[in-house]
């Protein structure tokens, strides 16, 4: 019986398997070594570091819970019949926020000035405004068992809401929840040392929009400068709508 002839490998991928074989025998060559380098930290840089993947789920769970806070609050007001609110304490470090219920029943709140027509006298008189407001309402207790402290690398950065008029970010800020279901319309600002956040509160909605985006740091200017910008455009487009 004739032999079977024997295979043959193409002349072209014989000389690269034989090639192969000689570099691997005499070791790579530097610029092998530098080209693998540079693909390896190319692989690497497209994942997250540890470090921000945990600063996302700790900004995640921030927004998560002041939302939380903010249906407790809306729940709390129909069942009391009252105005609740949602305090926030820029002062407090961490930042510190609690539920607070008003007196019974329909409780009207001060009518507050815009921020650019303020005078001396007008911000005395808010400051009074504000300080009888509060003497008004009481910590729910039974949300003090519930309430998360923020994680230390996350920061409430401003609040706005229909009824103070502008970006507070410092002092503190309230979003007021009715009797009826209605609560004031709000933005909620947070940020890392990599990403903002914000929550958008709709004053006859359940549901809150909720953006995230990282900080773009390619410029020269501070973080509290650009996440100033960035709250100011929000809030422009906001009360324009």
């Amino acid at each position: 019986m004739p032999k079977a002839a024997k295979a043959q490998m193409p002349t072209s991928v014989q000389k690269t398997f034989n090639k192969l074989i000689f570099n691997s025998q005499r070791g790579f060559s530097l610029i092998e070594i530098l080209v693998a380098l540079l693909l390896a930290s190319l692989v690497l840089m497209s994942f997250p570091s540890s470090d921000q993947t945990e600063k996302h789920r700790n900004l995640q769970s921030a927004v998560a819970d002041i939302e939380r806070a903010m249906g407790f609050a809306s729940n709390e007001s129909i069942l009391r019949n009252t105005v609740v609110r949602l305090r926030i304490s820029f002062e407090k470090d961490p930042i510190e926020y609690n539920v607070e219920y008003g007196p019974p029943g329909n409780m009207p709140l001060p009518d507050m000035q815009e921020k650019t027509s303020k005078s001396l006298d007008d911000e005395k008189a808010e400051t009074e405004k504000i300080s009888n407001l509060n003497k008004q309402f009481t910590k729910v207790e039974e949300f003090e068992e519930i309430r998360h402290e923020l994680s230390s690398d996350v920061q409430i950065v401003g609040v706005a809401t229909t009824f103070q008029k502008k970006i507070m970010s410092d002092g503190e800020a309230s979003i007021y929840f009715y009797s009826t279901g209605e609560k004031d319309g709000a933005l909620i600002f947070f940020a890392t040392d990599d990403e903002t956040a914000y929550i958008e509160v709709q004053p006859f909605l359940a549901e809150y929009r909720t953006v995230f985006e990282p900080i773009k740091t390619e410029s020269v200017a501070k973080k509290e400068d650009i996440l100033q910008t960035k709250m100011d455009e929000v809030y422009k487009e906001w009360i324009s709508h």
